[in-house]
């Protein structure tokens, strides 16, 4: 089983003597992997070969990525049900008369992933049992330590606390259903300070440590920030400094005619009149200081396509009635970002800009 990245070119190809044609059906598909699809695919493609170059390939990651939408609205257990969906293809080649020569049928497993230049074309992390790059995690004290994990690969997630004492283990097991491919371990508590992950591994078992640091700061507010990852998975990323909100307008008007028949007119009505007012809010967000290993997790949160914010801290009843506690769909504003080092910055902090996703009116029609 092949990992399709669906934000990076995905090749599926064939090369045999005498081609002709070739010919591939997609059907993406959620649950069981072996009975889940219908036999009704999205998608039926057909190429011709060029020249004598007996081979043809398809590019399909584009078409995929269309059925492959992560759901969120704080339930990280529906985000993972939804990360991924499964891809049968059909590839048949044809010489020039129409005689089948070969027929390929794959079932591979799609995610809204993406690889990174330098990791060549149809990247693959089917071995990853970690699906996040760092192994640094800073969360404001006291709230969910959440780690994204690939069950395919059989890992064991464990907590410690400073002691060395296990406080939370569980194992996950491969498993032919889509919505069971992804799992988001999750440990409440202020007294964890690591967490280790073992799993099977390309070359057999591998285990990675995770530090967990904890902070908190009675000055500022905390932001949580969840984004969609590298591997096309939720991750959370912590904001715990300086927070600046800001609410942007635009207006047009024009002048309006306030005579009346008598030739007289009221002092107290407007002669230019305001309309079509619109309304936006963003905010800049302070990590505080970070490891320089977060440069990786800074990088893949600006290459997100989606993104939430979340207000944390601790939650009058009124207030966790206010939308300001709940998920809320963000864009990022800030366009680029200065990688920063112990030797050229020696305290490592980011700033980041986001734009609330929606208008401050309500002007869905």
């Amino acid at each position: 089983m092949a990992i399709i990245n669906t934000r990076s070119p995905h090749y599926i190809s064939v090369a045999i003597a005498n081609l002709g044609v070739a010919t591939l059906t997609i059907e993406v598909y959620s649950g069981d992997k072996t009975t889940g699809f219908a036999g009704t695919p999205q998608y039926n493609l057909s190429k011709q070969v060029i020249g004598a170059t007996e081979r043809i390939s398809f590019e399909v990651a584009e078409l995929i990525k269309d059925y492959v939408d992560i759901s969120f609205s704080g339930d990280y257990s529906t985000a993972a049900d939804t990360s991924c969906k499964w891809v049968r293809t059909v590839l048949t080649a044809l010489d020039g008369n129409g005689v089948q020569l070969s027929q390929t049928i794959s079932t591979d497993l799609a995610f809204n992933s993406y690889g990174y230049f330098d990791e060549g074309s149809n990247f693959s992390f089917e071995y990853e049992g970690l699906l996040m790059s760092n192994i640094d995690v800073i969360v404001n004290s006291g709230d969910s330590i959440r780690i994204p994990v690939f069950t395919d690969r059989n890992p064991t997630v464990k907590f410690y606390d400073s002691a060395n004492q296990v406080l939370q283990s569980n194992t996950y097991t491969a498993s032919d259903l889509s919505e069971e491919q992804v799992q988001v371990e999750s440990y409440t508590g202020s007294t964890a300070v690591k967490a280790t992950v073992n799993y099977t591994g390309s070359s057999g078992s591998e285990t990675t440590t995770i530090k967990i640091i904890q902070e908190q700061d009675s000055k500022h507010t905390p932001y949580k920030v969840t984004f969609i990852n590298k591997f096309g998975v939720v991750q959370d990323l912590f904001f715990l400094k300086k927070s600046v909100e800001k609410m942007a307008t635009k207006r047009q008007n024009y002048k309006s005619n306030t005579l009346n028949s008598s030739n007289t007119y009221n002092t107290t009505d407007h002669v230019k009149r305001d309309f079509n007012i619109t309304a936006s809010e963003s905010i800049s967000l302070s990590s505080g200081f970070v490891p320089e290993s977060f440069n990786e997790v800074f990088k893949q949160l600006m290459l997100s396509e989606r993104l939430w914010m979340k207000k944390q801290g601790d939650l009058k009843d009124i207030e966790v009635k206010s939308l300001a506690y709940k998920e809320k769909p963000i864009n990022i504003k800030t366009s680029s970002v200065s990688y920063k080092t112990q030797v050229n910055d020696k305290l490592i902090e980011y700033t980041i800009e986001f734009d609330n996703s929606s208008s401050v009116l309500n002007d869905i029609r």
